[in-house]
């Protein structure tokens, strides 16, 4: 139950940022989800690595990394460290729990949105 929440959560953001991000954006959704056992190793022989942050924002030549969370979902160790590396690294990582979350994320980091979310 929990993981379809999240889903809806993601594709909630996804169908927003589709409309608020600049038209120069790029973003894309990973799917990093295990599907066995089969799988995982043909997504880790191809360089998949676990903990990567859920969507990815690319705007004037920065990356912007989100992990997406409903409000009682947990980042796993595995994601804690990532975004810690990635951090490391330069990256601006943020768990958003909201749309409005990922908005202030983006306008905190000056990525220009092209209107406003109304509630």
């Amino acid at each position: 139950m929990a993981q379809h929440e999240e889903d809806r959560l993601h594709t909630h953001i996804w169908k927003a940022l589709q409309f608020l991000l600049p038209d120069d954006a790029v973003a894309w959704s990973t799917e990093n989800r295990q599907m066995g056992p089969r799988e995982g190793m043909r997504r880790k022989m191809r360089g998949c690595v676990p903990g990567v942050p859920d969507m990815e924002i690319h705007y004037q030549g920065r990356t912007f990394l989100i992990e997406i969370k409903t409000p009682k979902g947990s980042v796993t160790k595995v994601q804690r460290d990532m975004h810690k590396r990635l951090k490391a690294a330069g990256i601006p990582v943020s768990v958003c729990r909201s749309l409005e979350d990922v908005l202030y994320f983006l306008e905190t980091h000056d990525v220009p949105l092209k209107g406003v979310v109304m509630a």
